[in-house]
């Protein structure tokens, strides 16, 4: 009995010993997702902003038959209410490891797609947690995308003053290895759409989570 308890204490001992080990890994490699959850959780006035849409608006005045002029290679997208404020890279050929380089100065743009504000569906793609060694400033900039509700509204605006603003409609998690008809349907979805996208979960590759918004508003109207 006595040898059948000390097994046990054991097994107990190593099983508490990897929880432990599982869990600061985790952290140390995610901990730019870690605190950017801490900081809506306890301290959310940093994280969720007022909205700055209506300055936004007011902020550049847009020039007269603007809506005829192509959208230029230069625009941020901003979502207040998870304190998203991030330069667009437009540009980036179909290329994975182009792509990952591109992430470092902002999100990206997936080039096949059209861009946000035009007529089809825009992809932008952002990192969720990025290794602590990752340069660039956008590492976890996605890290709160599954906070966001429908309904929620968020906006791209370009550097000649013109905004496009969004309103999110649904939330997917999918496999990005398998044709999934879920996401083809929302690329394809009639209007002026983007979709936001990022790993899930948190520091795996696996799936994907996609934030599907639809254009509601613009200051052209």
């Amino acid at each position: 009995m006595r040898i059948h308890h000390r097994s046990r204490t054991i097994a107990i001992r190593l099983t508490f010993i990897f929880i432990g080990t599982f869990a600061g890994a985790f952290f140390l490699l995610n901990i730019r997702f870690v605190e950017k959850n801490v900081q809506y959780w306890a301290a959310p006035g940093t994280i969720r902003t007022k909205s700055t849409l209506g300055q936004a608006i007011r902020l550049l005045p847009v020039a007269q038959g603007a809506e005829t002029l192509p959208l230029p290679n230069n625009a941020r997208l901003v979502v207040d209410s998870i304190g998203v404020n991030a330069p667009i890279v437009f540009g980036t050929p179909n290329d994975n490891d182009l792509i990952y380089k591109q992430l470092e100065n902002g999100v990206v743009h997936y080039s096949a797609t059209a861009k946000p504000g035009n007529t089809g569906t825009a992809i932008v793609l952002g990192h969720s947690s990025a290794y602590p060694w990752y340069k660039g400033d956008y590492g976890a900039v996605f890290a709160l995308l599954s906070k966001l509700n429908v309904g929620d509204r968020f906006y791209v605006q370009y550097s000649d003053g013109r905004t496009f603003i969004f309103e999110m409609k649904s939330a997917t998690i999918f496999n990005p290895f398998t044709d999934d008809q879920k996401i083809k349907d929302l690329e394809e979805t009639p209007g002026s759409n983007i979709i936001l996208l990022s790993c899930y979960p948190v520091g795996t590759n696996y799936k994907r989570i996609a934030i599907f918004a639809q254009q509601v508003g613009t200051n052209l109207q």
